[in-house]
């Protein structure tokens, strides 16, 4: 898991909706404040989501309304989750705009992105709707569940499929069967929990993301010293279990605020927030909230990259920074899909990138360099 790049431009979410005159008409002025770079313009209200141009610092924008999406902290005017649909029907983070007055809320209609010229040239697509009842349907970086999260899609959510590839079987409400849908911005959903007007095309082989493969051999790294993540705690064995075969770390059970500590001497790759659209890595996760929370990304010797989910709040060190086996790089707790403090570790060879691919067993691996945690 690259638990992927979460600035990556990948559009989630794509639909047809006409702008209302009156909203038009009622939209609010407001100010671009991006001093350091251009502002990405997107097709949704997520990071991920494709980005269609960009806007320099100062830049005048009409706002139609707002939508809940991404929490969004990295902004120099606000921490928020709410994004700013502008006129034209593309959104930008409330993070980096400064505006008079409040933006009125979008209506459902307005939740998504408005025809775009980009989308247009991508070629047809095959209509379908999000048929997953009361818990969001997960879209996600492959056709797997182990695949990175991007977000959840409610419910009725319109859908632009570009093609299906197969993957992991999965029984839906709608269908039992081991297609995905890839959606026209590249994210991936299942198919057993799509409704749609007729059977889209297989993918090609370039568009098509491979399944998880099987995890491969232990490998020995000879540079550096290696310790455990969480001195004094043990990790349950749960990597790949028959029952949760899409978990691709172990878990190692502590209290809020136990300091985690980088396995070995790397560089950090990313400090990010991973979680599902409407939902805060600040606040306490469930079982039924997708994403790892606040987590580390650690590149060490060798191809080895390690990774620390469901910390309390972000973690201590910064990108590019240097640290040293041992080193306090964040604190337990329980955000993202947690339903109690833990520490979420993974292990992956042959990185970067990382993806549930090239996950191995951790608790071999630290025994294999003398630092057992299980």
């Amino acid at each position: 898991m690259s638990l992927f790049k979460i600035g990556a431009a990948l559009g989630v979410l794509v639909a047809s909706v006409a702008i209302s005159p009156a909203a038009a008409q009622a939209a609010t002025a407001a100010t671009v404040v991006s001093p350091k770079r251009p502002l990405n313009v997107r097709e949704g209200a997520a990071v991920w989501t494709r980005s269609l141009r960009t806007l320099p610092n100062g830049a005048a924008v009409q706002i139609e309304c707002q939508v809940k999406g991404q929490l969004i902290d990295q902004g120099p005017v606000r921490v928020t989750d709410q994004w700013d649909r502008l006129t034209d029907g593309t959104f930008i983070s409330d993070a980096w705009v400064r505006r008079g007055q409040a933006a009125p809320a979008c209506a459902p209609a307005q939740q998504t992105a408005a025809p775009t010229a980009a989308a247009a040239a991508a070629g047809a697509t095959t209509a379908g709707t999000v048929a997953s009842g009361a818990i969001p349907l997960k879209a996600r970086s492959g056709p797997a569940r182990a695949a990175f999260l991007y977000s959840g899609l409610p419910n009725g959510t319109a859908l632009n499929i570009a093609c299906q590839v197969q993957g992991e079987p999965i029984t839906g409400t709608v269908r039992a069967t081991a297609a995905w849908d890839r959606l026209d911005s590249g994210a991936y959903v299942s198919d057993a929990y799509v409704k749609r007007t007729a059977e889209p095309p297989a993918c090609a082989a370039t568009a098509a993301a491979p399944a998880p493969a099987q995890p491969q051999p232990v490998p020995v790294v000879e540079a550096g010293r290696w310790v455990s993540p969480l001195p004094g705690f043990s990790a349950r064995p749960g990597f790949r279990t028959p029952t949760n075969p899409n978990h691709v770390g172990v878990d190692i059970m502590s209290f809020v605020g136990t300091p985690i500590h980088a396995a070995a001497a790397g560089t950090v790759l990313e400090v990010v927030c991973n979680i599902e659209a409407g939902h805060s890595c600040d606040q306490t996760g469930s079982a039924s909230v997708g994403g790892c929370g606040w987590y580390v990304k650690i590149q060490h010797a060798g191809g080895v990259s390690t990774l620390y989910c469901h910390m309390v709040r972000r973690g201590v060190v910064k990108p590019g920074q240097k640290v040293a086996a041992g080193q306090v790089i964040g604190y337990v707790g329980s955000s993202g899909n947690s339903s109690a403090p833990h520490l979420h570790f993974e292990v992956h060879v042959h990185a970067p990138p990382t993806s549930p691919g090239n996950a191995i067993d951790p608790l071999p691996f630290m025994r294999t360099h003398g630092a057992p945690i299980g």
